[in-house]
């Protein structure tokens, strides 16, 4: 079993690279491809695959939307692309050329309206956070706005997403949609992808069964609401102690909080593979 937090790397590899680097600068990637054959080559900036797009991290400027991606064999090749459908992952390299995170397509399913699991439309990229019998897989989001048409852009933490995928299948599920609005609903997906991550095991569904009942206790949600409130406040405290610069800021507060929200998923899944061997 392995625990990750090395894709918030991607925050920072803006760092890693240099500050004051120029923003065509391009950096080494290993992209596997969906016939298995691999491809050690450069990409412009930092870049997130997400939902069979591309989407740059404090790269400025619009979301990319496009599906395709620009490469370079070496700094002096030209310049070509690969469709996002043809990558089955995608590996960020360190100066070392050792891996700093990577990024796996993987088929999403989700609940329906009635609680019946469904493929999604879209494939998604997701790094793994932690490698056990249930993989964890997570992104912090990140809202960037302007002010006008003019000034730089303002970008901060605001939550994170999670997925669970059983080892032995090829679909992730993701337990908690923030953009659900029905609570009830909201607490019995939670639940039930865990089930749906655990499989067969008498055991972890009679623990999750505690635990849906726990959610439904106000004391709880007040002290879980509570809890990571007061824990943000203090990180934001923390940043400014330390003098952190903008970005440094951002990477430093997206990262304290993804910790602490994934401890939620990661004492869920050490709770099965305690029960279930």
């Amino acid at each position: 079993m392995r625990l990750y937090f090395t894709f918030l790397l991607l925050l920072s590899m803006t760092f890693l690279y240099g500050q004051n680097q120029k923003k065509s600068a391009y950096i080494p990637v290993e992209i596997t491809k969906t016939d298995g054959n691999r491809m050690n080559v450069l990409v412009s900036r930092v870049q997130i695959p997400k939902i069979s797009t591309f989407k740059d991290v404090l790269g400025g400027g619009d979301v990319n939307t496009k599906t395709k991606i620009e490469f370079r064999t070496s700094e002096s090749s030209p310049v070509e692309k690969i469709a996002a459908k043809e990558i089955a992952k995608i590996v960020y390299l360190d100066e070392g050329h050792e891996e700093a995170v990577s990024f796996e397509k993987l088929k999403i399913k989700e609940f329906d309206r009635n609680g019946v699991l469904k493929d999604a439309d879209n494939d998604v990229f997701l790094s793994r956070i932690y490698d056990g019998k249930i993989g964890v897989y997570g992104h912090p989001n990140i809202l960037c706005t302007k002010n006008g048409q003019v000034g730089p852009y303002r970008c901060e933490y605001t939550y994170s997403t999670f997925y669970l995928k059983n080892n032995g299948e090829n679909f992730a599920v993701m337990p908690l949609d923030i953009n659900l609005f029905d609570v009830q609903r909201s607490f019995d997906n939670f639940v039930g992808a865990f089930k749906v991550a655990g499989k067969d095991c008498p055991a972890f569904e009679k623990y999750l069964a505690s635990f849906r009942g726990k959610m439904e206790d106000r004391n709880f949600q007040k002290e879980m609401r509570k809890g990571i409130t007061e824990y943000k406040k203090q990180v934001i405290k923390q940043a400014k102690d330390n003098d952190l610069d903008t970005g440094e800021t951002l990477d430093y507060i997206s990262r304290k909080m993804f910790e602490y929200e994934a401890a939620l998923y990661l004492g869920i899944v050490k709770e099965y593979e305690k029960n279930c061997p």
